[in-house]
């Protein structure tokens, strides 16, 4: 499925030409709740919706539930709306294409939906999809995150892809800091693991390049009031990472993330930049425990070495520690105890619910024992400090 896409400051301004192109007199907004207002989304969409009947949803977790999710169904449902503008962070973004989809299916059955994405088979309405943060790129992927009994679940469907995206930098401006700097390193993450992932491509690679080449002069300035061209580099590279995970997926330091922002609460961009700093040298080690991706050890040694590269670094423990010095320089807590994974039962809470699809498609195998290694050293200390 194609997609349009406006991006850069005042792009929101496209809103009126898309309602007329698809006669929408209802319209159905899925936001955050207080973020919605405080990003000043409020404010902008307000004089391009008036005359509309608009509907608004914004009561669910910030890690979506299947509850949140038939909710959602239901309102969309009830409502029929001619389009749905999802503004907010990820989840936010996630949502909306979650409940459009699938209330367009005669099948009624959300959770088999959600774990057998073969059933979807109706188009959905048409989507717009509006990033308030500079994190997770939700707008341009064909997939959306949903937590059934604290497992999470990402349905991937072409129909998922929003048919809009609107980047307009001027929306995350008011981004707090640490919020800024979680969505900061999500963006990060994502494009370091789009670059080395099993399922990578030229064309993904390509975007992940150029996304961590803006994060990464950008990223501290861009935490803080003002610096808006710092602000306005990190939404276009995020959106960037988006369109290279779109492609590659993510790999071990989401799957392994997913529990521990579920039990621990630790936010999403958080808790995959704490991990991938431990994966990355697991991946230095070529294949000791075998390899996942058929392209082989001498391109996996290439790709790492492209990536250590980026960072200015020459070999994967200094990258490493360039990786945990910039979460420390930003605000973010590298040690894992700090957060609540404090005992043995902990490191097993996650291991028991790393998500297998995303681990598989890491280039080097991570073995249960190396699993339970990589969390403990999150807990004694980030790197080798």
């Amino acid at each position: 499925m194609n997609q349009v896409a406006f991006i850069g400051k005042g792009s929101i301004s496209h809103i009126p030409d898309i309602l007329d192109k698809h006669q929408a007199r209802t319209v159905l907004l899925v936001t955050g709740k207080a973020s919605f207002t405080t990003s000043g989304a409020a404010e902008a969409l307000r004089p391009f919706l008036k005359g509309k009947k608009v509907v608004r949803f914004s009561a669910f977790d910030v890690n979506p539930k299947l509850e949140d999710v038939s909710s959602g169904i239901h309102l969309v449902r009830d409502t029929k709306p001619d389009l749905v503008i999802a503004v907010g962070g990820g989840s936010v973004l996630d949502m909306g294409k979650l409940i459009t989809v699938l209330a367009a299916q005669s099948q009624d059955n959300v959770e088999e939906l959600i774990r057998n994405s073969a059933l979807i088979e109706s188009k959905s309405l048409p989507v717009v999809a509006i990033p308030t943060t500079a994190g997770s790129g939700s707008e341009s992927t064909h997939f959306a995150v949903v937590y059934i009994n604290k497992v999470k679940y990402s349905l991937a469907h072409p129909t998922i892809l929003p048919d809009y995206a609107i980047v307009d930098p001027t929306l995350t401006f008011q981004m707090p800091p640490e919020l800024a700097a979680s969505c900061g390193m999500d963006a990060l993450t994502q494009a370091v693991e789009s670059y080395w992932a099993v399922d990578s491509t030229e064309e993904s690679k390509g975007y992940a390049a150029q996304a961590i080449g803006m994060i990464l002069p950008a990223i501290h300035s861009s935490i803080r009031v003002g610096h808006e061209e710092e602000k306005t580099a990190m939404s276009i590279a995020a959106h960037l990472s988006g369109k290279a995970i779109n492609i590659s997926k993510t790999t071990a330091a989401h799957a392994i993330s997913y529990p521990i922002t579920m039990y621990f609460n630790v936010s999403h961009g958080h808790a995959v930049a704490l991990v991938l700093g431990q994966v990355l040298l697991i991946n230095a080690e070529l294949g000791k425990e075998g390899l996942n991706d058929a392209r082989g050890a001498s391109y996996n040694q290439t790709t790492m070495s492209e990536i250590y590269t980026m960072f200015e670094c020459t070999t994967a423990e200094a990258c490493c520690d360039t990786w945990y010095t910039l979460m420390e320089q930003i605000g973010l807590e590298t040690n894992l105890k700090n957060l609540g994974v404090r005992k043995l039962q902990d490191i097993s809470l996650v291991v028991q619910h790393i998500n297998i699809e995303r681990l598989n498609n890491n280039p080097v195998k991570i073995p249960e024992n190396r699993l339970y290694s990589l969390l403990e050293s999150l807990v004694s200390m980030a790197c080798f400090k």
